[in-house]
């Protein structure tokens, strides 16, 4: 069996950056999510020089999940402008950091509250809306660069939408997008956005691996109702990294220890 490339999100319930490192390194896994939801994690408080370091010392690499509320297709120019350059900047510190991967969220946008229901917004002004993208696409291009980082789309219940699936379309044509699969997201949501994801299974570059059930979801390894053995195949057919996408040290352990049960880490 390949041996696939397995890492961790930084846990709620461990303190600091080199804790966080160790225990990658303790867990036999081979990096570290960094999340730039969290506090440590903006540009103004990341060491990159520190964090390289700990790299160095634990023998574990890193991937980057950028902020959840990023748009890339937000009407007004000035918090478009304000979420490229959050992009901007990760791009910079992935780079330094010789992470290959920055997981985003596509969003869907506003939805106005209607008689006959809900109506959104990127939908009814689409053209606008993919004009945004395109536009985005052309600054992520030249910053990327010759970096080697990609830019891993993942399904959260939205890539069923029309307007969302061209949006995606437009950048993973561009060559410098990926797609991440959530398989716990794609349960969560009804699997509404496998079939996209399917279509494009190739680009499949980045896995979330977590349990759920119909309630909650970043569950341990094998105590909900996922299919995490296929999620596992497909990974293994692509060669992707696998994230165990758990919140604190005791589900990391136990998911962990599950999958060295089953053979799927030495």
């Amino acid at each position: 069996m390949i041996n696939l490339s397995y890492g961790m999100p930084q846990l709620m319930d461990v303190d600091g950056m080199e804790e966080n490192f160790q225990l990658c390194k303790e867990l036999g896994l081979d990096f570290v999510e960094l999340n730039c939801n969290l506090p440590m994690c903006q540009p103004e408080t990341m060491n990159v020089q520190y964090l390289n370091r700990l790299k160095q010392q634990y023998g574990v690499s890193c991937t980057i999940h950028l902020p959840e509320d990023l748009d890339l297709g937000h009407f007004n120019r000035h918090v478009r402008e304000a979420h490229l350059k959050v992009l901007e900047e990760a791009i910079g510190v992935a780079d330094r950091l010789g992470c290959k991967i920055l997981n985003i969220h596509m969003n869907a946008g506003m939805e106005f509250k209607t008689p006959e229901g809900e109506m959104a917004l990127y939908e009814k002004y689409e053209s606008k809306y993919l004009d945004n993208i395109r536009a985005s696409l052309e600054l992520i291009d030249i910053w990327l660069g010759g970096t080697g980082v990609q830019i891993a789309i993942e399904n959260t219940g939205v890539l069923d939408r029309r307007y969302i699936q061209k949006a995606v379309n437009e950048l993973l044509k561009s060559g410098r997008f990926c797609l991440t699969f959530d398989v716990g997201h794609d349960y969560i949501a009804s699997h509404k956005d496998q079939t996209f994801i399917l279509n494009h299974r190739a680009l499949i570059k980045h896995l979330h691996l977590h349990d759920a059930t119909l309630e909650r979801d970043h569950q341990p390894l094998y105590t909900g109702d996922v299919k995490i053995d296929e999620g596992l195949k497909l990974a293994l057919e692509n060669k992707t990294g696998v994230l165990i996408e758990v919140k604190t040290k005791s589900a990391l352990e136990a998911s962990v220890a599950k999958l060295k049960e089953k053979g799927y880490i030495r």
